[in-house]
């Protein structure tokens, strides 16, 4: 794409028809190439999360819930430190430089997960690969942002979703073609080798085809800023932050222990299991652009709905058993996962200055991250009290309709849809303007 100035925050005119037509569904030549880079690091996650807890329930590492529990937890909290270093660091030298250097600590567990699958040396590879991750997910929405504020914040959800269409894509054939591998006999471990290799040929792309989306006004603004006080996010961003708090702890009591739930006593076979998964991925995907203009439309209704749809599909998943329904639960999941991407990652970033939506996007995390580093190992001690899964993701379904409504006051509480996001851009913005993958 062309380095001129045109759309920059701080002007007045819209954008022009040139920059209209360079978009493709949504997004420009700059969000395609991140989109498709994306996709390429996705593969490092998606090739071997799907079957990981089955992995760490089977032999032979056979772990008990309570280690299961410590692992997930120890992985949340290098997400945890690495979200808003994340959004620090993109701020101070930018999109393009990040995005590479997290993907060498990514590399750097995925081989020790190959050679090393082992306890204790998982609560050091394991946390290892998330914490590159997390700041491949804030590089994933900082970019996205950086458009939006350069363009006066037109269709922000679809540019949010359709910037992760493609890593749902891959998150959807990951697990396919990883259940093929593993009923042909390979070893668990050759997934986590073939992760590594897919970190090698992302760093090489994010060097080659990722362009550099933070002006360099921005930057020098946010050199300038580099301790800035909470107030600098805005009242609104506080506000919707601290009422997802309670629906993110439920998300995390339950959600690290699907596989196990799915095998176990849905009576699913691994490679059954991976195809169900693919089916909600592969939904995702096709419905992102549909699904994404609604969100743009209504985009706190979309919210609403995306959260009370996944509270019923948890509910459903304590409930239900047999393939068919596994599988459709998993079609029918995609939508409310759309409709929450793209309405959060909106208003995580409205009325946020364009140098500060990076440090937003991680503080963001950061918050539900925090809430979620306990979860897993409570979700643990449920499940080893009761012993049952079902009875967990029942407690995660109940808890989490209730939440919902206090996700609701705070959602209300934020400043009006529509208004332009980059109509504020200093270093204290006021205004009440205008997202993972997986």
């Amino acid at each position: 794409m062309d380095s001129s100035h045109e759309g920059l925050p701080g002007t007045e005119c819209p954008p022009t028809l040139q920059s209209v037509e360079r978009a493709f569904m949504g997004l420009n030549g700059k969000l395609w190439r991140l989109a498709i880079v994306t996709g390429i690091a996705q593969f490092a996650m998606s090739i071997w999360t799907w079957q990981f807890a089955i992995f760490l329930q089977e032999a032979p590492v056979s772990l008990e819930p309570w280690q299961m529990g410590l692992t997930f937890s120890m992985g949340t909290l290098a997400a945890i430190i690495g979200y808003p270093l994340s959004g620090f660091v993109s701020d101070i030298v930018g999109r393009r430089i990040t995005m590479a250097l997290a993907l060498v600590p990514m590399f750097t567990g995925l081989l020790l997960l190959s050679l090393l699958p082992v306890w204790p040396m998982l609560l050091f590879s394991y946390p290892l690969v998330l914490f590159g991750w997390s700041f491949i997910l804030i590089i994933s929405r900082a970019v996205p942002a950086d458009e939006l504020a350069a363009h006066h914040g037109q269709d922000a959800p679809r540019k949010f979703m359709m910037v992760v269409m493609p890593a749902y894509l891959v998150d959807g054939l990951c697990p396919i073609a990883g259940g093929l591998l593993l009923e042909f006999g390979y070893r668990p471990e050759f997934l986590f080798q073939l992760a590594a290799m897919g970190t090698l040929v992302a760093f090489a792309a994010t060097l080659i085809f990722v362009r550099e989306t933070l002006s360099t006004d921005n930057l020098r603004q946010a050199r300038a800023h580099v301790i800035v006080s909470p107030r600098a996010l805005g009242t609104d961003f506080w506000k919707f932050s601290t009422s997802m708090l309670g629906f993110y702890a439920c998300w995390g009591l339950a959600i690290p222990y699907l596989g196990p739930l799915c095998v176990t006593e849905w009576g699913v076979d691994t490679t059954t299991y991976g195809f169900t998964w693919s089916a909600f991925s592969l939904t995702t995907a096709l419905l992102s652009y549909t699904a994404s203009g609604v969100a743009t439309r209504r985009t706190k209704p979309a919210l609403m709905l995306g959260l009370i749809g996944n509270c019923i599909i948890v509910g459903a998943f304590s409930l239900g058993s047999g393939i068919l329904l596994m599988l459709l639960l998993n079609i029918l999941w995609a939508t409310p996962v759309v409709f929450w991407i793209c309405g959060e990652r909106t208003l995580i970033v409205q009325g946020v200055g364009p140098e500060m939506k990076g440090r937003s996007l991680g503080t963001f995390q950061f918050m539900m991250s925090m809430t979620t580093l306990f979860a897993a190992s409570g979700g643990a001690l449920i499940w080893s009290f009761t012993g049952s899964l079902r009875t967990l993701w029942g407690i995660a379904s109940v808890l989490g309709f209730v939440f919902v409504i206090v996700a609701g006051l705070g959602v209300r509480a934020t400043g009006r849809e529509g208004q332009s996001q980059g109509a504020k851009s200093g270093p204290n913005p006021l205004g009440t303007t205008e997202q993972v993958s997986y």
